[in-house]
């Protein structure tokens, strides 16, 4: 979702310089998302539910990654692939980010007819491209981000743009509940804070020697380590929006529409193979396994636990695979957690604000982890 390709000279700053930009561009996102979109009559919609001019947000790219890290998976590698094949995905992503921004600004301005001053082309012309606009400017944002702090841009964007809205709103509805749906509301605050906190902390770690040091007994292994999932709140994100498009074309099935409980049980079904599924793609976006067995064989080293004549490639992707799919297992259990909570504490709406809570906690611990520790080092 973000590019590796920097300036020559690349800067450098401290750890407070780095605090101090992003709170400004924080606040720059936070001043975009209040600029109304042309050609709507606010006085017609409710004050919850007023779009901005980045309305579309940066769900555009998150699912472009997605898209083209699928294609490029399921695709024919070719014998003679470039050695720019990262570069040439990065531009695949932003050609796909501007077309699916195309079509939710079309489904957008379909939404919006009923609330706009003029039904002329025009108009709507103006309107969808004020919302493509808004996605192109947190696209263009996010990976600038991600090049000059080494974080996750899109995580940031979401994180200014939307997540603060939804926990200060969420906050605002716990904090009117009985004591007993109270303590509820806190354990799961806590399980999320703790999941995120094992998400972002651990690791999956793999010995590795290099050829000399393979004839020394005394010699020990260094670690290679690996994130255990990277992907987990844009899989979450990105299967809650797929699932949305799917319940709104649900009137089309009449079994779906008319028996509650199927249609229940199938939403669910789908949401939990998704967020798997998602999970396992959006952190394989984040690792490039044949780069780094590339990088090992460069450096003649070789990993431990791998069976003798076994492909380093191979044997990482493997690895990773089980272990991708094993946290996302984890976040969809965690989903179904909160789908039970909101069964009994509907008002609260912890289902639909369980994105907004992970990526609040994920960028508490990412600016910790990332921003602080580079800081120091530079």
């Amino acid at each position: 979702m973000t590019t590796n390709i920097l300036p020559p000279q690349k800067v450098r700053f401290s750890s407070q310089k780095r605090l101090l930009f992003l709170f400004v561009i924080g606040a720059c996102l936070r001043f975009l998302s209040k600029i109304p979109l042309p050609c709507i009559d606010y006085s017609l919609l409710p004050l919850s539910n007023r779009p901005s001019i980045l309305a579309l947000g940066i769900l555009p790219l998150v699912q472009a990654s997605l898209l083209v890290q699928v294609f490029n998976s399921v695709k024919p590698k070719s014998a003679d692939e470039d050695f720019d094949k990262y570069q040439k995905i990065q531009k695949q992503i932003k050609v796909v980010s501007l077309f699916i921004a195309f079509l939710v600004s079309v489904s957008q301005v379909k939404a919006l007819l009923p609330v706009m001053y003029s039904y002329s082309l025009v108009s709507k012309i103006v309107l969808a491209s004020s919302l493509i606009t808004g996605s192109l400017i947190l696209i263009w944002i996010s990976e600038w981000l991600s090049e000059t702090f080494s974080l996750s841009g899109s995580v940031v964007v979401l994180t200014f743009t939307s997540v603060i809205d939804d926990v200060i709103r969420l906050l605002s509805e716990a904090s009117n509940l009985d004591l007993t749906p109270k303590i509820f509301f806190i354990f799961f605050v806590l399980a999320v804070a703790g999941f995120t906190t094992f998400i972002s902390k651990s690791t999956v770690e793999f010995p590795i020697l290099s050829s000399k040091q393979s004839y020394s007994e005394q010699s020990k292994p260094s670690l290679l380590p690996f994130a255990i999932n990277p992907g987990a709140v844009m899989a979450l994100i990105s299967a809650e929006s797929l699932l949305r498009l799917f319940q709104s074309g649900m009137s089309q099935f009449y079994v779906l529409d008319r028996n509650p409980l199927v249609s229940s049980f199938v939403i669910g079904l789908l949401r939990f193979v998704l967020i798997v599924s998602f999970s396992y793609y959006c952190s394989k976006l984040q690792v490039d396994s044949d780069k780094v067995a590339k990088e090992l064989l460069t450096m003649n080293m070789t990993i431990v636990s791998k069976s003798p004549g076994q492909e380093t490639q191979n044997y990482l992707e493997d690895q990773l695979k089980r272990t991708y799919l094993s946290a996302g297992f984890m976040l969809a259990i965690l989903v179904v957690l909160s789908e039970l909570l909101d069964m009994y504490y509907p008002t609260i709406g912890l289902k639909s604000n369980l994105s907004s809570l992970l990526l609040l906690f994920g960028t508490m611990i990412d600016l910790e982890n990332r921003l602080f520790d580079l800081g120091l080092k530079n």
